[in-house]
């Protein structure tokens, strides 16, 4: 007997995210309606990169780990960990999840960032340039929002409560990643004030 009531399954939740993020970046329309659509993608897109810079720092820590053990043990080491393309949030304001979704070329660029920030390559301020160069072109050039999300606020919160000072606008990963560039080239040289 067919049930009206029947849940989806994550596989269709899944294919939904995508199709919904997708319609959002393809809305010709500047309605009210269509601007509420576009917000509630970004509000997701936002928790999507969130979620997959933590995975990519903690699947990379594990990995870092398994790698030791491997080396230790004569064995080959494990192949590095690649992204979900799929995570599922907890809606704001709410008990539910949903699934997000975002073009799979920038969850790879967001999981190596948290992999880079993980293994030390780049640092806090450096990851939230880099993902808030993201961010402003999932807002800017796909949803075609005037006004980007903050990217990483959870690192952002950690930095401030540590007594430092994040001066990573949104709209302006691009440009701020420049300004990050160029604070670390001058730290690198002799005589520069270290950091």
């Amino acid at each position: 007997m067919f049930s009206f009531f029947q849940k989806e399954t994550p596989e269709q939740l899944k294919a939904q995210a995508k199709v919904n993020y997708e319609k959002a970046a393809a809305l010709k329309s500047m309605s009210r309606e269509s601007a509420s659509v576009r917000v509630r993608i970004a509000l997701l897109a936002k928790a999507h990169l969130d979620s997959v810079f933590i995975e990519g720092a903690e699947r990379t820590g594990t990995w870092q780990e398994l790698c030791m053990l491997a080396i230790a043990n004569g064995q080959e080491k494990p192949q590095a960990p690649t992204p979900s393309y799929f995570h599922r949030v907890k809606t704001q304001g709410t008990d539910n999840h949903t699934y997000t979704w975002i073009p799979e070329e920038l969850t790879d660029e967001v999981f190596n960032i948290g992999a880079r920030y993980q293994t030390v390559q780049i640092d806090a301020h450096q990851s939230i340039a880099m993902v808030q160069r993201i961010a402003d072109e999932i807002c800017q050039k796909d949803l075609k929002l005037d006004a980007p999300f903050k990217a990483l606020q959870f690192l952002r919160d950690e930095l401030e409560a540590a007594g430092e000072t994040v001066n990573i606008p949104v709209g302006g990963g691009a440009a701020a990643l420049g300004e990050v560039s160029s604070e670390s080239e001058e730290q690198g040289k002799p005589g520069s004030p270290a950091g």
